[in-house]
């Protein structure tokens, strides 16, 4: 299958001309691969936003032309872990991965995503975690730092979930106590008053629906359930799913004997380094050495969207919970790349990337100052990112960019050629570029009115010059 996967690729590449080639993943994948992906392994562990399609890294890792079989990946925007764990799950091919990811909610998920843990010690945690809910007095509990969490959450759901953040929090600091964590975050909207429709919290309120009858039933009988819902049996839900899910990963040898690992190590695809990762997502030291050049065979990553996706805005109410506070989240937004909250001070007076084409769309957008101000913050990021993906790479090997177009004022901007002229610049060439039409997978579908929507992604081939010094 694997032969007939490389021959199908390597026809793609000869017809490529320059426009992009419409490429259907999901069914070329179950036609020559026979493997779906839904809720199998653990990639349901936690909801995340804007999660890679998993049939892309599962067709890219069966062409060893362009990953060697034995050979290091890395993300360096790896999110909730998608590519790090079709990785190490592949039915042909199994590899060692690095993952970097700035959100430590997305850090956890990918860790406990990709961890392997055994059956009866975790069986043996999770009855000591419920005898001990049982038994506890919640009365000195206290809630986290911020004053709206009784705006989203009832009194009695608030003083349960705190509950059980006091007993997790008393859990050995280890891999099992970071799966408690993962099942705790994964219940916290099911459990407030958010408007399920809308990936950033917004308040539900039922009367917006009021022309669509069933959806307003639907939402009048969540606002009254969330009132009073039972946190501990939503956590015993969780735990159970989760349990198996994770479990299932102890039938691949590689992965349970450490033959096969993935491993978080770093937060910032602007400058990668190697550290080590500790318990809720948190680096542990602040000393860390830089990944070394030329040390990674193959990139697969799909970077953030232009103020496309409100990526901590949509976990907030996790990251609270995990006991981050509003400062610190609000220091998270403003370091991302993509980021709406951009100072024009921190812009300074330069709004020239060095890109012909991106320079002309940052003066073309300059009549909206802050406008042009994110896209400068943007690319200037993203040029970083290319900068340290060319250096880690190897010579001759190729990085793969999955990235949907959005608007700016109402203009498409053509992101993927944007960060293609970009790529170049580092010298990177341009092997093919392929279109697949996005269908769901937790994208945002309705924004402001200058976002625009995005329906499609394009998926990036590049390759590191042989040539390039």
């Amino acid at each position: 299958m694997s032969e007939q996967l490389s021959t199908f690729w390597q026809d793609s590449v000869r017809k490529f001309k320059g426009n992009p080639l419409d490429f259907d993943f999901r069914n070329i994948v179950l036609k020559y691969l026979e493997e779906k992906r839904s809720d199998v392994f653990t990639h349901y562990l936690h909801p995340y936003p804007a999660k890679m399609l998993p049939y892309i890294p599962l067709y890219m890792f069966s062409i060893p032309d362009l990953c060697p079989p034995n050979g290091i990946v890395l993300d360096p925007f790896c999110g909730s872990g998608t590519v790090l764990l079709e990785s190490l799950v592949h039915p042909i091919y199994r590899r060692d991965v690095y993952g970097v990811e700035l959100n430590p909610l997305a850090r956890l998920i990918s860790k406990v995503k990709t961890t392997p843990l055994n059956p009866e010690e975790l069986e043996k945690r999770i009855r000591r975690l419920f005898t001990l809910f049982k038994r506890c007095n919640s009365k000195d509990i206290h809630q986290p730092e911020s004053k709206k969490i009784n705006f989203w959450f009832s009194e009695k759901v608030a003083r349960e979930l705190c509950k059980l953040k006091f007993l997790i929090e008393q859990e050995e600091e280890d891999d099992y106590k970071d799966f408690f964590w993962i099942c705790f975050s994964s219940v916290i909207r099911k459990v407030c008053k958010a408007d399920p429709f809308i990936p950033p919290p917004v308040l539900l309120k039922p009367q917006k629906y009021i022309r669509s009858p069933k959806k307003h039933r639907f939402l009048l009988r969540l606002l009254k359930r969330v009132e009073n819902q039972g946190v501990i049996g939503l956590f015993r839900e969780a735990v159970n799913k989760n349990y198996n899910r994770l479990i299932s990963l102890n039938s691949i040898e590689e992965i349970t004997e450490g033959k096969k690992q993935a491993s978080i190590i770093w937060d910032d695809a602007r400058k990668i380094k190697k550290g080590k990762l500790g318990v809720k997502g948190i680096f542990t030291d602040s000393v860390a050495e830089t990944l070394p050049t030329e040390s990674v065979d193959f990139i697969l990553t799909s970077p953030p969207y232009l103020t496309a996706q409100k990526y901590v805005r949509t976990v907030r109410l996790e990251l609270l919970w995990l006991g981050f506070s509003e400062n610190f989240l609000l220091k998270l937004q403003r370091g991302l790349i993509g980021t709406e909250r951009v100072s024009l001070k921190e812009i300074g007076k330069s709004n020239r990337i060095g890109i012909e084409r991106v320079d002309r769309l940052i003066q073309w957008a300059s009549v909206s100052p802050h406008r042009a101000a994110e896209i400068v913050s943007y690319f200037r990021g993203m040029k970083q990112a290319f900068s340290e993906m060319y250096r880690v790479l190897k010579t001759g090997a190729y990085a793969v960019i999955v990235v949907g177009d959005n608007q700016v004022l109402g203009r498409n901007i053509g992101t993927h050629k944007l960060l293609v002229d970009i790529a170049i610049s580092f010298g990177f060439n341009l092997e093919v570029i392929l279109k697949d039409e996005i269908r769901g997978r937790g994208m945002i579908t309705k924004r402001h009115n200058t976002g625009g929507l995005i329906k499609e992604e394009y998926i990036v081939v590049l390759r590191k010059d042989v040539q390039s010094n």
